[in-house]
Protein backbone atom coordinates (compact mmCIF):
# COMPACT_ATOMS: atom_id res chain seq x y z
CA UNK A 1 0.00 0.00 0.00
CA UNK A 2 2.79 2.76 0.94
CA UNK A 3 4.18 1.78 -2.75
CA UNK A 4 1.33 3.21 -4.67
CA UNK A 5 1.58 7.00 -3.26
CA UNK A 6 5.54 6.41 -4.61
CA UNK A 7 4.60 5.42 -7.46
CA UNK A 8 2.37 8.10 -8.09
CA UNK A 9 4.17 10.93 -6.70
CA UNK A 10 7.38 9.62 -8.99
CA UNK A 11 4.96 9.75 -11.87
CA UNK A 12 4.01 12.80 -11.46
CA UNK A 13 7.22 14.02 -10.89
CA UNK A 14 8.09 12.77 -14.22
CA UNK A 15 5.54 14.38 -15.72
CA UNK A 16 6.37 17.66 -14.50
CA UNK A 17 10.32 17.54 -15.59
CA UNK A 18 9.04 16.94 -19.34
CA UNK A 19 7.17 20.06 -19.57
CA UNK A 20 8.67 23.04 -21.00
CA UNK A 21 9.04 25.42 -18.30
CA UNK A 22 11.47 28.06 -20.56
CA UNK A 23 8.54 28.35 -22.87
CA UNK A 24 8.07 31.64 -24.29
CA UNK A 25 4.70 33.26 -25.74
CA UNK A 26 4.49 31.83 -29.79
CA UNK A 27 3.69 34.52 -32.40
CA UNK A 28 2.03 32.78 -35.46
CA UNK A 29 0.85 34.09 -38.57
CA UNK A 30 -1.75 33.15 -41.70
CA UNK A 31 -2.37 34.67 -45.10
CA UNK A 32 -5.63 36.48 -45.46
CA UNK A 33 -7.88 38.69 -43.27
CA UNK A 34 -7.96 38.56 -39.07
CA UNK A 35 -11.04 36.46 -37.73
CA UNK A 36 -11.71 37.70 -34.63
CA UNK A 37 -8.69 36.96 -32.77
CA UNK A 38 -8.21 38.46 -29.44
CA UNK A 39 -4.84 40.11 -29.58
CA UNK A 40 -3.82 40.74 -33.47
CA UNK A 41 -2.21 42.65 -36.22
CA UNK A 42 -4.67 42.29 -39.17
CA UNK A 43 -1.65 43.76 -42.06
CA UNK A 44 -1.93 45.15 -45.30
CA UNK A 45 0.79 45.36 -47.54
CA UNK A 46 0.12 47.35 -50.39
CA UNK A 47 1.99 48.51 -53.31
CA UNK A 48 3.35 45.18 -54.41
CA UNK A 49 4.38 45.93 -57.95
CA UNK A 50 4.81 42.13 -58.81
CA UNK A 51 3.86 38.56 -58.27
CA UNK A 52 7.68 37.59 -58.01
CA UNK A 53 9.05 36.68 -54.84
CA UNK A 54 7.89 37.40 -50.84
CA UNK A 55 7.04 39.70 -49.01
CA UNK A 56 8.76 39.56 -45.60
CA UNK A 57 7.64 40.77 -42.16
CA UNK A 58 9.96 41.69 -39.45
CA UNK A 59 7.87 42.27 -35.71
CA UNK A 60 9.47 44.15 -33.20
CA UNK A 61 8.00 44.51 -29.39
CA UNK A 62 8.32 47.66 -27.53
CA UNK A 63 11.70 48.14 -27.21
CA UNK A 64 13.41 51.40 -28.92
CA UNK A 65 16.77 49.67 -29.16
CA UNK A 66 15.81 46.55 -30.68
CA UNK A 67 14.10 48.17 -33.41
CA UNK A 68 15.87 47.06 -36.45
CA UNK A 69 18.97 45.28 -34.96
CA UNK A 70 19.76 42.03 -36.24
CA UNK A 71 18.85 39.59 -34.05
CA UNK A 72 16.35 41.57 -32.43
CA UNK A 73 13.12 40.65 -34.04
CA UNK A 74 10.29 38.87 -32.13
CA UNK A 75 8.99 37.30 -35.54
CA UNK A 76 9.68 37.09 -39.33
CA UNK A 77 7.57 35.36 -41.77
CA UNK A 78 7.43 35.28 -45.72
CA UNK A 79 4.27 35.27 -47.33
CA UNK A 80 3.72 34.87 -51.32
CA UNK A 81 4.16 38.37 -53.48
CA UNK A 82 0.61 39.02 -55.26
CA UNK A 83 0.41 42.35 -57.53
CA UNK A 84 -0.99 44.88 -55.47
CA UNK A 85 -2.03 43.72 -52.10
CA UNK A 86 -0.70 41.35 -49.82
CA UNK A 87 -3.12 40.38 -46.50
CA UNK A 88 -1.70 38.17 -43.46
CA UNK A 89 -2.99 38.17 -39.67
CA UNK A 90 -0.56 38.19 -37.62
CA UNK A 91 -1.28 37.21 -33.49
CA UNK A 92 0.93 38.19 -31.16
CA UNK A 93 0.87 36.93 -27.21
CA UNK A 94 -0.09 39.52 -25.68
CA UNK A 95 -1.57 43.54 -25.98
CA UNK A 96 1.59 45.96 -26.17
CA UNK A 97 3.23 48.36 -28.38
CA UNK A 98 5.03 46.89 -31.87
CA UNK A 99 6.55 47.79 -34.65
CA UNK A 100 6.84 46.02 -37.79
CA UNK A 101 8.85 46.56 -41.28
CA UNK A 102 8.04 44.83 -44.50
CA UNK A 103 9.77 44.41 -47.81
CA UNK A 104 9.42 42.37 -51.10
CA UNK A 105 11.88 40.13 -51.71
CA UNK A 106 11.40 39.82 -55.72
CA UNK A 107 14.58 38.29 -56.18
CA UNK A 108 13.68 35.13 -53.56
CA UNK A 109 16.67 35.25 -51.93
CA UNK A 110 15.43 35.95 -48.55
CA UNK A 111 17.62 38.92 -47.88
CA UNK A 112 16.85 42.88 -48.04
CA UNK A 113 18.91 43.44 -51.19
CA UNK A 114 21.02 46.72 -50.74
CA UNK A 115 23.35 48.31 -53.77
CA UNK A 116 26.64 48.43 -53.38
CA UNK A 117 26.15 52.14 -52.09
CA UNK A 118 23.93 50.81 -49.20
CA UNK A 119 20.31 52.43 -51.06
CA UNK A 120 17.71 49.81 -50.84
CA UNK A 121 16.81 47.67 -53.86
CA UNK A 122 13.88 45.86 -52.86
CA UNK A 123 10.49 47.71 -52.18
CA UNK A 124 10.38 48.33 -48.50
CA UNK A 125 7.60 49.71 -46.06
CA UNK A 126 7.28 50.47 -42.27
CA UNK A 127 3.90 50.40 -39.45
CA UNK A 128 2.43 53.90 -39.62
CA UNK A 129 3.91 54.84 -43.37
CA UNK A 130 6.86 57.25 -41.83
CA UNK A 131 8.59 60.32 -44.11
CA UNK A 132 11.80 58.78 -45.20
CA UNK A 133 14.41 61.01 -45.71
CA UNK A 134 18.09 60.03 -45.24
CA UNK A 135 17.33 56.72 -42.76
CA UNK A 136 14.82 54.11 -41.66
CA UNK A 137 11.99 55.66 -39.22
CA UNK A 138 12.54 55.60 -35.35
CA UNK A 139 10.44 53.17 -33.29
CA UNK A 140 8.19 55.80 -31.70
CA UNK A 141 7.76 56.56 -35.77
CA UNK A 142 6.99 53.31 -36.31
CA UNK A 143 5.48 52.15 -33.22
CA UNK A 144 1.24 50.83 -32.69
CA UNK A 145 -0.75 49.50 -30.11
CA UNK A 146 -2.27 46.09 -29.99
CA UNK A 147 -5.35 45.54 -27.87
CA UNK A 148 -8.15 43.47 -27.91
CA UNK A 149 -9.56 42.82 -31.22
CA UNK A 150 -7.18 42.45 -34.52
CA UNK A 151 -5.50 46.00 -35.05
CA UNK A 152 -5.52 47.06 -38.96
CA UNK A 153 -1.97 48.03 -39.69
CA UNK A 154 -1.30 49.18 -43.54
CA UNK A 155 1.63 49.39 -45.01
CA UNK A 156 2.98 50.95 -48.44
CA UNK A 157 5.91 49.71 -50.39
CA UNK A 158 8.28 52.24 -51.22
CA UNK A 159 10.71 51.01 -54.37
CA UNK A 160 12.72 53.72 -53.83
CA UNK A 161 13.50 54.46 -50.32
CA UNK A 162 15.72 57.40 -50.81
CA UNK A 163 13.30 59.37 -52.40
CA UNK A 164 10.64 58.57 -51.02
CA UNK A 165 9.03 57.29 -54.24
CA UNK A 166 6.27 55.31 -53.64
CA UNK A 167 5.41 52.09 -55.80
CA UNK A 168 2.36 52.93 -58.55
CA UNK A 169 -1.41 52.75 -57.97
CA UNK A 170 -2.08 49.55 -57.93
CA UNK A 171 -5.32 47.58 -57.98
Amino acid sequence: MNRIPTILSSLLLACLLLLPWNVQAQVEATEGACSRASTAIDVRVRGVRSDRGYVTLVLYGDNPADFLVKGKKIFKRQFAAKRGTVAFCVIVPKAGTYAASVYHDENGNKKFDRSVIGIPVEGAGFSNNPTLLLGPPSHAQAAFQVSNGPKRVEIQLNYSIVSGQQSPNLP
